[in-house]
């Protein structure tokens, strides 16, 4: 008879400002910030730990225009009234949120 584990994923422990992968991992972090920002985009809201920048909604177009062909990856969830929206560019997600169309009855 098939059992069912259930197994909690491990836990991902904050990486220490010692590890040798801490600086290559902020320094590309804070390119991309920059690049981000040069294009015009409006950051509003990063996180180093979570490995993300988020951006307003009005900013997507924007990072079409000057990012598309960075992208690695797009993913979708709704929760709610709300989509987030994620792609990576150089190893990192950027994210933005909208909401939920409606649909006609």
């Amino acid at each position: 008879m098939a059992s069912l584990q259930l197994v909690a994923p491990p836990v991902q422990r904050p990486m220490s400002i010692t590890a040798p992968e801490f600086l290559p991992k902020l320094t590309e972090f804070n390119d991309l910030t920059r690049a981000v920002r040069d294009a015009g985009l409006q950051i509003t809201a990063m996180s180093f730990l979570d490995n993300t920048i988020t951006i307003s909604l009005e900013s997507v177009e924007q990072l079409v225009r000057r990012f598309a062909h960075e992208v690695r990856g797009q993913r979708h969830r709704t929760r709610g009234r709300f989509t987030r929206n994620a792609v990576t560019i150089r190893g990192i997600d950027v994210v933005w949120f909208s909401l939920v169309k409606e649909q006609d009855a």
